[in-house]
This record gives C-alpha cells, structure tokens and sequence, in this order.
C-alpha cells in the first residue's frame, strides 16, 4: 500500500506498507532447514566415502597401538607403528576431522534452528479457532 506525503507520488516523498505472513515466512525458512540438513549429511557421507581407506588405515593403526600398549609394548615400537601413517596422509586426516566436525557443528545448529521454528509453527496453530 502506498501512503503518499504529496499528491504527485513521488517515490522518494511515499511510505510503501507491505504485510508479511510470518507463518508461511516461517514454513519456508522450515523448508531451507531440512533441506540444508539433508546437504550437510550428505556432504558429510561424501567426506568420509572419499576418504574412507585412509579412515579405515587410521582404525587399523589404532587399535594395533591399543593392543601393544595393553601388552606393556615399548615406546620405540609404538613409535613405529604411529609412523605408518606418512606426514601427508596424517594432514589429509587432520583436514578430514576437522571438516567434519565443522559438519557436526552446523547440523547440530539447523537442528536447533528447525526445533525452534517447529515450536513457533506448533504454539501458532493452538492459538487459532
């Protein structure tokens, strides 16, 4: 709706008035929220799929290192053992945790942001006829 200060409608001297329906506003924002979910699960799956050998190196080694040291293995030895994992694959891995965790984080908060709206949609509803 335009509110004119002059008649000749000038837009710099016209208020615009506009209404917004905040729970279609907040359905949409729902609708981005699962969608951004679905994303972030399935980039995560896509992370640990493209690195799922070095994933599963990682868990050989440690719990060939867990053994050892339930064993009362020397110090040297489960140096050695830590060392079949080269300085680049130990980056790839560090890289790989690090981003997936920023994924955890992010679901965690859309997770938190769609409960959120979610409940406004929910006390929305009890208070209509």
């Amino acid at each position: 709706q335009e509110i004119p200060k002059t008649p000749d409608h000038a837009p710099s001297r016209t208020f615009y008035l506009y209404a917004v329906n905040p729970l279609s506003a907040t359905r949409m924002l729902l609708q981005r929220c699962y969608k951004t979910v679905a994303n972030l699960i399935e980039r995560r799956q896509y992370e640990t799929k493209e690195n799922k050998r070095l994933l599963e190196k990682s868990q050989r080694i440690e719990a060939i290192i867990t053994s050892m040291q339930a064993t009362g293995a020397e110090e040297s030895q489960l140096q050695e053992i830590e060392e079949m994992i080269t300085a680049p694959e130990r980056q790839q891995l560090e890289n790989l945790k690090r981003n997936v965790n920023k994924l955890d984080a992010s679901e965690i908060q859309v997770d938190e942001t769609i409960f959120i709206l979610e409940s406004y949609i929910n006390s929305t509803k009890s208070k209509i006829p």
